[in-house]
């Protein structure tokens, strides 16, 4: 999670990619959506290409103008995403929820849900528990005692 953080772990860059999976590509369609300082979109931006969530393409010469498109990383993003939404709008939304999403393939509106690949149905933190495939002293951390060993 720390690792995931890294790279998508402040409010900009978040919204950055919200707008890109809402088909935002050019450096002034972000800025006029999400009213952020050029200067922070920039750096932002360039934070995203370096850690390849998204490529940078040339549309335009003289000027150079580039559109940014997500990799197949950053299009991977949008499960956490959606489930963050969900969470955002069970908490914090009032109960007025602002969007509702709709499973293209079935035409059924939806929840994002965590599900087992296996099993198919919901995962809660209490139903589940990981196994451990690295030593938490090399990195100053402590074994959970959720942990199983292995």
């Amino acid at each position: 999670m720390s690792r995931a953080l890294q790279v998508i772990g402040d409010r900009w860059s978040v919204l950055i990619i919200r707008e890109a999976f809402r088909g935002k590509r050019r450096f002034d369609e972000f800025q006029a959506e999400l009213g952020i300082a050029p200067n922070i979109l920039s750096d932002r931006l360039s934070r995203l290409v370096d850690r390849n969530i998204f490529m940078r393409r040339m549309y335009q010469s003289g000027p150079d103008r580039f559109e940014y498109l997500l990799t197949p990383m950053g299009f991977d993003l949008y499960g956490p995403l959606i489930t963050m939404m969900a969470w955002g709008d069970k908490w914090r939304a009032n109960g007025k929820v602002p969007l509702i999403l709709q499973h293209v393939d079935c035409g059924n509106d939806f929840v994002p849900t965590v599900i087992c690949s296996e099993c198919h149905r919901p995962i809660g933190a209490h139903s589940m528990q990981y196994r451990m495939k690295y030593n938490p002293d090399r990195y100053g951390g402590k074994k959970s005692s959720r942990a199983l060993p292995g």
